[in-house]
């Protein structure tokens, strides 16, 4: 952990700069900057207020970074690439994960969200840890759908980790591999999937 002390040094440093993005709080180095090969990323070495090192990756054409944790920034802009590309295959089918999120929320559909979702999702680790921790929920691997859907009206970046856990369900189909994604839409009623009772 950093002092309030530190805090304020840092601060007043001037090249550390203080931000804060998807629940993570930090301070980035505006003088360690390291660029890709191709140009189209670059990324800024970092420590969190809690005084967790990342890598603080920006892409070309958006204003969100991506929190890295790798200690070489060339694996975070690998790492920041495959998140990204993750994103927008997910994207397009979007009007299908509301309708999960929304059954789940009507208890028209039950299933557990695993850690491994939000692992496997592209939201970064690191961001998940902190909102986790942001609404009293450190440490936990295993949420009931029903909480996780209320919780996206309130960051809608859970959706990719709905997302990932209909896909372990079976109740969304794996089309990650396609060339391309077409939404497939969904019957207002189906049967309903128990891992666990739903508070």
């Amino acid at each position: 952990m950093i002092s309030h002390i530190d805090r304020d040094i840092i601060a007043l440093g001037g090249d550390f700069i203080p931000e804060r993005s998807d629940w993570v709080s930090l301070f980035y180095d505006s003088g360690h900057k390291v660029t890709s090969d191709d140009g189209s990323q670059f990324a800024y070495r970092a420590i969190t207020t809690r005084g967790e090192f990342l890598w603080f990756v920006f892409s070309k054409g958006k204003s969100r970074g991506y929190h890295s944790e790798a200690t070489c920034p060339f694996a975070a802009f690998e790492e920041a690439r495959t998140a990204l590309d993750q994103r927008r295959r997910i994207k397009t089918r979007w009007d299908e994960v509301r309708r999960v999120a929304r059954a789940l929320r009507q208890r028209r559909m039950r299933f557990d969200i695993l850690i491994e979702d939000a692992h496997s999702s592209p939201l970064c680790p690191m961001g998940t840890r902190h909102f986790l921790r942001s609404v009293g929920l450190p440490g936990i691997t295993r949420l009931s759908g029903f909480k996780l859907a209320w919780l996206m009206l309130l960051e809608p970046q859970l959706g990719f980790v709905i997302h990932q856990a209909a896909l372990r369900e079976g109740v969304l189909p794996d089309t990650a591999s396609a060339a391309a994604i077409s939404p497939i839409p969904m019957p207002e009623q189906r049967p309903s999937k128990v891992l666990a009772p739903a508070p």
